[in-house]
């Protein structure tokens, strides 16, 4: 006795699952690519520890004192006299918030005395980065 084969049954029903991968990686690279990345600053600096936080979303400026009590905007260094002349030009009249990134071991003298030239340039909201004490 000799059994036969359908026709149908020849083909298999499967599931091609290559255009399902290609969309995958097609969308994997578009997140990838339209990602933004911040761009952290390439001057080391020990921040102090604080319990609390606060995270903001506005366009900032990041000010980084390091630990010779040298002064940087953009990854260059300003006077402390000429501080408040060049954050009013990077702000430009906008209402911007100014994060002084200090490292701890500078003195508190030094940190008031960037934090007042930062107001005075017409800032109204500065902070401290700190880091979380985990």
């Amino acid at each position: 006795m000799r059994i036969r084969k359908n026709q149908e049954d020849a083909g298999s029903a499967g599931i091609d699952m290559t255009p399902i991968i290609d969309i995958v990686f097609i969308m994997l690279i578009f997140f990838v690519l339209t990602a933004s990345f911040q761009n952290q600053q390439s001057i080391r600096v020990e921040r102090p520890v604080a319990q609390t936080t606060d995270q903001s979303e506005k366009e900032t400026v990041i000010v980084t004192v390091d630990k010779s009590s040298m002064i940087w905007i953009d990854n260059r260094t300003v006077a402390k006299a000429q501080l408040s002349s060049a954050v009013r030009a990077l702000v430009g009249g906008k209402k911007t918030s100014v994060i002084v990134n200090a490292d701890k071991s500078i003195s508190s003298g030094t940190l008031i005395e960037v934090i007042d030239q930062i107001r005075i340039a017409g800032v109204a909201h500065v902070a401290v980065a700190t880091k979380t004490g985990d």
